[in-house]
């Protein structure tokens, strides 16, 4: 509950302090600063927040699971596999998919 309030909040306090982030880090690197550097890193939080807020719409989340599982069988893609999606049970807060059996991706060993 309330996440949204603060994911808008977190995202108003990056805001402000990416142009004084852009500004140290092109200082660390000897690279002078523009303000397209700063318009461009606050396009980038801009950008990166939409997707993070996206991804709190169950539904969504949801619906692009299902569309991400047709796309990786239609590609004969069988070893790359999403949760199946509960679609009954999918809330505005919550999402149900089923148990995966297999390798966690930071666990997998293959080069």
């Amino acid at each position: 509950p309330g996440i949204l309030a603060e994911i808008a909040l977190d995202l108003h306090v990056l805001r402000l302090l990416t142009p004084i982030q852009t500004a140290l880090q092109n200082a660390a690197n000897g690279v002078p600063m523009t303000q397209g550097d700063i318009d461009l890193a606050v396009d980038l939080v801009d950008e990166w927040g939409r997707g993070f807020v996206a991804e709190t719409d169950y539904r969504l989340e949801a619906a692009n699971t299902m569309q991400f599982q047709k796309a990786m069988e239609a590609r004969g893609l069988n070893a790359v596999c999403a949760p199946t999606v509960v679609p009954e049970l999918v809330r505005d807060k919550v999402l149900v998919t089923e148990w995966v059996e297999g390798t966690r991706l930071d666990r997998d060993a293959s080069p």
